[in-house]
């Protein structure tokens, strides 16, 4: 996947999930948050430089926390 299509994914995905807040309530938009961060670890995967491409790099790092926070929050 391109640079410019993962920024176009994580934008898309970002509407579905607030799309998703708004129609289902919190309960059921936490698993769909959880799914939508592990779909973005997807798209910016462990192989990501630093050294190359930072912005990648941090949004894979965020992402990695949150899905943490979200994990233990669900279970």
């Amino acid at each position: 996947m391109s640079r410019e299509d993962r920024w176009q994914n994580l934008v898309n995905e970002s509407f579905a999930l607030s799309e998703a807040l708004r129609q289902q309530g919190e309960g059921p938009a936490l698993e769909e948050a959880l799914s939508f961060l592990t779909g973005i670890l997807e798209v910016f995967p462990d192989s990501i430089d630093p050294v190359d491409d930072f912005e990648g790099y941090a949004v894979r790092r965020m992402a990695l926390a949150l899905h943490e926070v979200l994990l233990r929050r669900i279970a």
